[in-house]
């Protein structure tokens, strides 16, 4: 953004280059006019040699004066067309990844980014835990476990410290149920388990982080 308040020195001075000649044909002119309104009148040959002498050199001069404005003009505005697109390339670069960072931190604020951290089935022992596995978490948010087993007393638990104290949540499942967790950042650690039961419990799990 700080690009769009800088100037540029040599398209100053160019500026003030073409404002200058500009200005100087200006005052050329009016003598040209002055000229002839001095030599009209006098119809002598000599005045009237001088005069076309003296218009031919006025006119000579503001020629060359046009075309240096001309060239000095075309030299400029190519310029600054180039710096302009330059400065426009910059500007659409710079919008866009604004614009890619925003839409991203909006998700993050609506928790609508998500990631799968964990679908697939396994077989635990009677009164066991299962870790399923340990995720870093950037920003707070949720995670969502989904599960289906053999076992009534299953449950999900997360396992996390946030500010140095660590947070135990566990919540039964049964056989089939959904469990959520609320997360802040840090490490998390996710298990399934099941208690009082005799037989192995055969679970089928998914969970996904919301953030």
């Amino acid at each position: 953004m700080n690009q769009m308040t800088q100037e540029n020195p040599v398209q100053k001075k160019s500026n003030m280059k073409v404002i200058a000649l500009v200005v100087v044909c200006i005052i050329l002119a009016a003598s040209l006019v002055g000229v002839i309104a001095v030599y009209v009148p006098n119809n002598s040959q000599a005045q009237l040699t001088e005069k076309d002498n003296t218009i031919s050199s006025l006119q000579a001069q503001i020629n060359a004066l046009e075309y240096q404005i001309s060239t000095t003009n075309s030299t400029t505005y190519v310029s600054q067309i180039a710096y302009l697109n330059s400065q426009l390339s910059d500007l659409n670069d710079t919008l866009t990844s604004a614009y890619s960072e925003y839409a991203s931190l909006q998700k993050n604020v609506q928790l609508g980014i998500s990631e799968v951290w964990y679908d697939n089935s396994f077989s635990q022992n009677a009164n066991d835990t299962t870790t399923l596995g340990t995720a870093e978490v950037d920003y707070a948010g949720y995670v969502v476990v989904q599960a289906t087993a053999t076992a009534n007393t299953t449950y999900a638990q997360v396992l996390y410290t946030y500010g140095g104290i660590d947070l135990d949540f566990n919540q039964t499942i049964g056989t089939s149920g959904t469990a959520l967790f609320p997360l802040l950042p840090g490490t998390v650690e996710m298990r399934i388990g099941n208690i009082n039961q005799s037989d192995v419990n055969n679970v089928t799990a998914t969970i996904t982080h919301y953030y």
